[in-house]
């Protein structure tokens, strides 16, 4: 009996419930299990997938068809990010097909946060990136694999965001991160959970972007704090573009999308440089209506946290202690001591 969107939805729960400490021939098992669940989700989408196989000795994880085109499929369940190189090593097979052959690279894991900006200075983008959170929208929310992947497709082909994200988090006084909404997804960055919704600028005052996943846990656990200290009821929707050299890219195909709608603040780190990245943001983005906070030389200096110490960490323990830092630091002095927090203060509260 061929599979039906409800039992795609259960497998995939339990392939997310899987316990964090379980054995490495559970988790390889979770992978060879992920592979048939998203073969039985192409073919209930119609995408005519094809299982794995090996041309010229080189292994390619299946494909689809949509449209008129094949797309190449890798998908990795591991522990960490995905640095770059996992990403060029797909790139190279990609390449090495017919001309204007794209490739789809899902990972549960998500990605480094500097593996879509070294992408993207190539010259050629080839690759659409998938991750935990929009595998979650297809299935969970039912929007659709090939709904999310024509979304991705044309904002792709439009702005050249080859990660767009389907998915944002929404941050109000009275949700903390692990408030249910429609959905509770396990997120294997912190190994926590995280409440997502499909990104509807329609649905907050503030749209924020910033870089990376760091980035994100930092500002919704001060969004929360600052809204909370007001008794505001305004709603603040947080978007991760995964690079910096994205960030105008995601956004100006965010506006393009709900123009109008909500207000625009790009949350970027200044590197050493803030007037030249400024001056970055200034000839990317496409639209007028956006502010910007640049934290110099990154977010860290808001949380008196060492830099140096926290690249030796891995995410989930930078994220986590990011996470902590900010959930402790003095707002009012850091409003009086940084000019650019005191920005992103007032913008939360629409000031």
């Amino acid at each position: 009996m061929a599979a039906d969107f409800g039992d795609i939805k259960e497998e995939y729960e339990k392939l997310l419930n899987l316990a964090a400490d379980a054995d490495a021939a559970a988790k390889r098992r979770r992978g060879y299990d992920f592979e048939r669940m998203l073969n039985k989700l192409f073919s209930l989408e119609q995408l005519e997938p094809r299982t794995g196989y090996k041309p010229s000795g080189e292994q390619i994880d299946g494909s689809i068809y949509l449209d008129g085109r094949t797309y190449l499929l890798e998908a990795k369940w591991h522990a960490d990010p995905l640095p770059a190189s996992t990403l060029y090593q797909f790139k190279g097979k990609v390449e090495g097909k017919l001309a204007g052959t794209i490739g789809v690279f899902i990972s549960m894991s998500g990605y480094a946060e500097d593996a879509v900006d070294a992408l993207v200075l190539g010259k050629a983008l080839n690759i659409i990136l998938f991750d935990g959170r929009d595998l979650d929208a297809a299935i969970c929310r039912g929007i659709g694999f090939k709904n999310v992947l024509k979304m991705k497709l044309r904002k792709a082909a439009e702005e050249g965001a080859i990660y767009f994200p389907s998915e944002g988090e929404l941050v109000t006084a009275q949700k903390k991160h692990a408030v249910e909404i429609d959905h509770l997804k396990f997120d294997p960055t912190t190994g926590g959970v995280l409440a997502t919704q499909p990104i509807d600028a329609a649905e907050a005052d503030l749209l924020i972007v910033c870089e990376g996943e760091t980035d994100r846990v930092v500002i919704a656990t001060l969004s929360e704090r600052i809204l909370g200290n007001a008794g505001s009821d305004r709603s603040i929707k947080i978007i991760v573009a995964m690079g910096k050299i994205t960030i105008p890219r995601v956004a100006n195909a965010l506006w393009n999308t709900f123009y109008s709608v909500s207000k625009v603040l790009i949350v970027v780190d200044g590197d050493g440089d803030p007037a030249a990245t400024k001056d970055m943001l200034v000839k990317g983005l496409e639209f007028d209506e956006w502010n910007s906070v640049i934290p110099n030389p990154s977010i860290e200096v808001w949380l008196d946290l060492d830099v140096d110490q926290q690249r030796k960490w891995g995410l989930k323990n930078r994220i986590e202690q990011s996470r902590l830092a900010a959930s402790k630091l003095d707002i009012e002095e850091l409003q009086k001591r940084d000019e650019q927090f005191a920005v992103l203060h007032e913008a939360i509260l629409g000031r």
